[in-house]
């Protein structure tokens, strides 16, 4: 009796793991499709981000349980990177849920196993490239800056007749 447990598990485990695939395949495309249709102007920016909000709470949640077992990251991975490579959208979000999934599993991404040593090495250069001391008064200043070159730009568009 205990075989065929474990054989029902078995078979449940690889189910649910292709079932999670294609979910998140549909998911993605859909969001290509939103992405789509939105520049051609079939949907308005709220209603493709009420799309966009959903995609991702859906892909949140897959990222999530992606996290907790590695064989639901090695099967979402190659999805994930044929989004990043081949998506209409921004690559950056799902880019993050592949190096935190290969961090968190020392999963192969692009023949590289992922290192959490990286962790500390990229936090490391950044140190040695910018006072992190200070970061909250500089990101203050330099918006200060923007805003004054912001508000001259006004200025002189108000004064330039074409943009009346």
């Amino acid at each position: 009796m205990g075989g065929g447990f474990l054989k029902d598990t078995s078979e449940d485990l690889e189910r649910a793991k292709e079932e999670t695939k294609t979910l998140l395949r549909k998911v993605l495309t859909a969001d290509d499709v939103v992405k789509m249709r939105y520049r051609k102007g079939e949907l308005s920016r709220e209603k493709a981000s009420k799309f966009y909000g959903c995609i991702a709470v859906v892909v949140d949640g897959i990222a999530l349980e992606a996290l907790r077992s590695k064989e639901v990251a090695e099967t979402i991975a190659p999805v994930l990177h044929d989004k990043i490579e081949n998506g209409w959208g921004d690559p950056l979000p799902y880019t993050h849920i592949l190096q935190m999934l290969g961090y968190q599993h020392q999963l192969e991404i692009k023949g590289e196993v992922q290192d959490a040593t990286e962790i500390i090495e990229a936090f490391d250069q950044v140190k040695s490239r910018m006072d992190l001391d200070n970061i909250e008064q500089r990101k203050e200043e330099l918006e200060e800056e923007f805003r004054g070159k912001i508000e001259q730009l006004r200025g002189k568009r108000k004064k330039n007749l074409m943009f009346g």
